[in-house]
């Protein structure tokens, strides 16, 4: 005798598998990376960059899910005969999460050396704040060889906090749901004479 019970209930995991992975992989295929913005100031390359397109990760934080967001600004050298010779990295990583008893978004951010936590009562007054970085120090270019050189910025989201309905589906679905990564034009900048070759 066909168990149409069990049948039924193996649909219906299958079911809720594929919906939470269609979730997680909805932003990643619609996010894009705005910029990178590149300046020079006070002789400090200075990156600001974001990210548009994120309806999916925003109905998430609405609906109380703590989110993390990393943005990771790279800086590399270009040479025309050698792979491309990694320079100097940032990381800023941003945490949020709604406080359903103070009725308010709490918020946190880390660029490796100072933690800076912020609150909000719309979700509207802190988009900006959450999907951009501004005026981020790369590195001096007084630091650098004369060379040229280009920006690459990734941006990561994923969930901190697995809402209990779906924690164990959340087992098939990556650790990262959002990973996004672009580079810059290349740009000329540099005070110390090149002496080497990279290899």
């Amino acid at each position: 005798m066909v168990n149409f019970s069990n049948n039924f209930q193996s649909g219906k995991l299958f079911t809720l598998i594929f919906c939470a992975y269609l979730i997680s992989t909805a932003s990643a295929a619609t996010a894009e990376i705005i910029g990178p913005a590149i300046k020079i100031q006070n002789n400090n390359i200075m990156i600001g960059t974001g990210f548009s397109n994120i309806k999916e990760i925003e109905n998430a934080i609405k609906s109380g899910v703590e989110k993390e967001i990393v943005f990771t600004i790279e800086l590399f050298r270009e040479w025309d005969f050698w792979p491309d010779e990694f320079v100097h990295a940032r990381k800023i990583q941003k945490v949020i999460k709604y406080d359903n008893l103070r009725g308010q978004y709490r918020t946190s951010s880390h660029d490796g050396t100072v933690v800076k936590e912020r609150y909000f009562k719309e979700f509207n007054d802190l988009k900006e704040w959450l999907f951009t970085v501004k005026d981020v120090n790369l590195i001096n270019v007084k630091e650098l060889e004369q060379g040229k050189y280009f920006v690459r910025v990734v941006v990561e989201s994923k969930s901190r906090e697995i809402p209990p309905v779906i924690g164990f589906f959340m087992l098939f679905i990556p650790e990262i749901e959002t990973s996004l990564a672009k580079k810059s034009p290349t740009f000329v900048v540099g005070e110390h004479p090149a002496l080497r070759n990279p290899r």
